[in-house]
């Protein structure tokens, strides 16, 4: 795609987010803590899935100007409180080294919780994430020294990150099996928290995962209040185009209409 044929769709893009910000008057306020997904920082890749390293520090900064930040279980215990529409949430997930060298050490110094749901085979590899670059994974030792400084809670993110609904009953068990082996026998620890690959449930590994995990979560859903599920926890992804205006719109509204056409775009059909 040449600059102006990607110009014209930076433009679109952006018309799309006005119109989706625009509608949050019609859905009307979202109840509950917000619980992000990030997953890369300045990749250079271009994908709606990273952010910027500017961007990522104004949003912690924004976050805890207006509300607090806390660890997934203050969340769950929180989210019938009045207010609990100003707790966030911190996510990231796959496992990208990206992350260690440029976000963790801002939530380091802010003393901020967070959650990594960890995808196994890369991390135990060596291989990226990700054919062509950019996408270089963790090590375990990077994963231990963001353990050690006690702000880390350490989730199960599968072995290959396979999309479940694709894939039978026997693989998904493999999948949670073999990334929660690698977990405990690597970290010691046995995770709690579990995140769908692609934030998409499926019938074929929803028993599985209730039987491994306290948690898990979805890319889209209903707001987190006192009567969700669970297993079935929504949490907001944070794009590269949200920069700061559609992120904090995306706190203090939702922009649920976004997320309605991501669905359909998709065709997940889930919960």
């Amino acid at each position: 795609m040449g600059r102006v044929g990607a110009a014209v769709k930076e433009l679109a893009r952006r018309g799309g987010k006005l119109a989706f910000a625009a509608a949050d008057v019609a859905y009307g306020a979202v109840p509950g803590p917000r619980i992000l997904i990030y997953h890369q920082i300045d990749a250079g890749l271009g994908r709606q899935m990273e952010v910027t390293r500017d961007a990522i520090v104004a949003q912690l900064e924004w976050m805890q100007a207006h509300g607090d930040v806390v660890s997934l279980e203050q969340a769950i215990l929180r989210r019938a409180e009045p207010g609990a529409d100003r707790l966030f949430v911190i996510t990231f997930d796959d496992g990208y080294d990206d992350f260690y060298r440029l976000g963790f050490p801002e939530l380091e110094r802010r003393g901020l919780p967070f959650v990594l749901y960890l995808t196994t085979h890369p991390v135990e590899s060596g291989e990226p994430l990700k054919d062509g670059g950019g996408a270089e994974p963790l090590t375990w030792g990077q994963v231990d020294k963001m353990a050690a400084s006690g702000l880390m809670t350490l989730g199960a993110h599968t072995h290959h990150h396979l999309d479940f609904r694709s894939i039978s009953t026997a693989q998904v068990v493999d999948e949670l099996d073999s990334s929660n082996e690698l977990i405990e026998r690597r970290m010691g620890v046995t995770p709690q928290h579990f995140a769908y690959p692609w934030g998409y449930w499926s019938e074929q590994g929803a028993d599985a995962v209730a039987s491994r995990y306290a948690t898990a979560t979805l890319g889209s859903g209903a707001a987190v209040t006192a009567d969700r599920d669970l297993l079935l926890l929504n949490r907001i992804p944070v794009q590269l185009s949200d920069g700061v205006y559609f992120f904090t719109r995306k706190m203090r509204s939702g922009m649920r209409l976004e997320d309605v056409v991501r669905r359909r775009l998709t065709g997940y059909t889930g919960p």
